[in-house]
């Protein structure tokens, strides 16, 4: 999950940029390894509680590469979102999870013992059913355990991963199902 995004940005770096992402051919060496070495962490840390969607890119990375900054579709890519929901992201200008989201958490089959619907902080899919997304993993239905480890890799995060962006509070959006 994090381990193929740390492995695309080395790749886009030593193809040169070419395609995307100019921005992470603009780093100088040491603001690189600085921000690789945060993904290490951030990794690190992530595979200790086995989420089951990953967590948002630390937010010092996010803001080194531009996400949220236009180039939507090089960074949803980057983050291994569907096409559909990048496209539905870069069109509609659809920055949250929305009233018709929110409608759609009634039409799905809820497993026995699922008490919350989690997503990365930040992923805005096309649909709560989209396939595409279950299948990467960047939605996912969660029980108490789950959501209580998704609760303690938060705060980890905060506390070894620290950071200056104020809207950027948590790594994971959770809806509470009843």
């Amino acid at each position: 999950m994090l381990e193929r995004i740390y492995e695309r940005i080395l790749r886009i770096r030593e193809d040169g940029c070419r395609d995307c992402l100019k921005v992470v051919c603009r780093m100088d060496d040491f603001q690189f390894n600085q921000l690789m070495s945060r993904l290490q962490l951030q990794i690190e840390i992530t595979s200790r509680y086995n989420p089951p969607v990953r967590p948002a890119l630390d937010p010092m990375i996010s803001t080194e590469l531009g996400v949220y900054r236009g180039d939507d579709e090089n960074i949803g890519r980057l983050l291994d979102y569907p096409e559909c929901c990048i496209k539905s992201f870069s069109e509609n200008t659809r920055y949250a999870i929305d009233e018709d989201h929110l409608a759609e958490v009634d039409e799905l089959e809820v497993p026995p013992g699922k008490c919350a619907l989690v997503l990365p902080s930040g992923f805005i899919p096309c649909s709560l059913r989209c396939r595409e997304a279950w299948e990467r993993n960047l939605i996912a239905f969660a029980d108490r355990e789950e959501f209580k480890r998704i609760l303690e890799l938060e705060d980890e995060l905060r506390m070894k991963l620290p950071h200056f962006h104020l809207a950027y509070d948590e790594y994971f959006e959770k809806i509470i199902l009843d």
